[in-house]
C-alpha cells in the first residue's frame, strides 16, 4: 500500500464524517434555538452623567423551565460595551439575581449600565448583552447591538454654595436642559466644585419651555427648582447637597400668573402665586361626579 492509498478516505469514513458534521450542525441549531435575547436602551441619547439603563428580553425556547443564575466565577448575564471601537472595561462586577423562565415565555430585566461601567465620557457607544446557560456548558446567547450617545446639555441655571458642616467643600448646582430625544428634558445636577466630581445627575422629566426653569437655594443650601410640565401645570422639586430628592410637589397657575419661588427672610423657600395640586385628591373628586350615562333609567308612564 503506497502513501496515497494509506490516507485515502473510503465510503465508510465519508459517511462517518458526514454524520459527525450533521450532529454538530444539529447541536448548534438546537443551541441557538434554546434562548432568544433582545436588548433595548430606554432611550438613544443621554446627558453626560445621567444613569444609563437598558432592558434585556429573554425568551425560553428550550421546551423546559430554565433557571438562570451565576456564581463567583461567572455571571449569567454579561455585557460587551464599546465606544468608537474601543472596549470599555467593567468598573464593577455584578452577579445579577437569578431568574426563572417558564417554557415558551419571555422575561424582561432592566439593568443600569452605569452601575457596571464608567460612562463619564461623551461619545457614541455600542452595547451587546449575552446570557450564559446554567451548568458546566460554555454556551452563550448574544443579543442585538444597541447604540446610544452620551453628550452634554445646556445650562439653564447655576449656583455655587458651601456645604453645611463641611468647611471648604463647595457644591455646584445646575439645571440642565436636553433636547436630543425629540422633546425637552430637564435635569438637576449636583457636583463638587473642588474637584469636579459628579455627585448626582437627576432626570426631572419632560418640560415645556414657555417659561424658563428657575432655581434657588434655601438656608441649608438645598436646591429648589420650579419648571413647567404642562400649559397650566408646574412642578417644584427640592434636592439636597448630597444629590437626593427631598420632595416633589405640583402646582397649577394661580390668579396672579405663573408659580414662582420666593425666599423668606429666614431662608425658607416656598412656591408663590399658585394653586397647590394634589393628584390623589383630584382623582377622588372626579369619582364623586357621575356622568349622565350613569344615571338610573327613568320609567315614563
Amino acid at each position: 500500500m503506497n502513501h496515497h492509498q494509506r490516507f485515502q478516505p473510503n465510503h465508510q469514513h465519508l459517511l462517518a464524517l458526514w454524520a459527525l458534521l450533521a450532529m454538530i450542525t444539529l447541536g448548534l441549531t438546537q443551541a441557538h434555538a434554546q434562548v432568544a435575547v433582545r436588548m433595548q436602551m430606554n432611550k438613544s441619547n443621554y446627558i453626560l452623567n445621567e444613569p444609563v439603563s437598558a432592558t434585556v428580553y429573554i425568551t425560553n425556547h428550550a421546551g423546559r423551565e430554565l433557571i438562570l443564575k451565576g456564581n463567583n466565577q461567572r455571571a449569567w448575564l454579561n455585557f460587551h460595551l464599546t465606544a468608537s471601537g474601543r472596549v470599555i472595561p467593567t468598573a464593577r462586577s455584578i452577579n445579577y439575581k437569578a431568574v426563572v423562565i417558564p417554557a415558551g415565555q419571555t422575561v424582561a430585566r432592566t439593568i443600569s449600565l452605569s452601575s457596571t461601567y464608567s460612562l463619564g465620557n461623551m461619545g457614541n457607544y455600542v452595547c451587546t448583552a449575552s446570557v450564559n446557560m446554567p451548568g458546566p456548558t460554555r454556551n452563550g446567547f448574544s443579543s442585538n447591538r444597541s447604540r446610544f450617545t452620551i453628550t452634554n446639555g445646556r445650562t439653564a441655571w447655576l449656583q455655587r454654595a458651601g456645604v453645611p458642616n463641611a468647611p471648604g467643600e463647595i457644591r455646584e448646582y445646575k439645571l440642565l436642559t436636553f433636547s436630543a430625544n425629540r422633546s425637552m428634558e430637564l435635569f438637576a445636577q449636583v457636583s463638587s466644585a473642588n474637584n469636579g466630581r459628579n455627585i448626582a445627575t437627576i432626570p426631572l422629566g419632560k418640560i415645556l419651555t414657555f417659561r424658563k426653569p428657575t432655581g434657588t437655594l434655601d438656608r441649608v443650601n438645598n436646591m429648589h427648582a420650579i419648571y413647567q410640565v404642562k400649559p397650566n401645570f408646574f412642578t417644584h422639586t427640592c434636592i439636597s447637597p448630597s444629590g437626593k430628592i427631598i420632595s416633589i410637589d405640583h402646582h397649577k397657575r394661580g390668579a396672579t400668573g405663573d408659580p414662582r419661588l420666593i425666599t423668606f427672610g429666614n431662608g425658607e423657600v416656598r412656591v408663590a402665586g399658585s394653586i397647590p395640586y394634589n393628584p390623589s385628591a383630584e382623582a377622588a373628586q372626579r369619582k364623586k361626579i357621575h356622568n349622565i350615562s350613569e344615571r338610573p333609567p327613568f320609567v315614563y308612564r
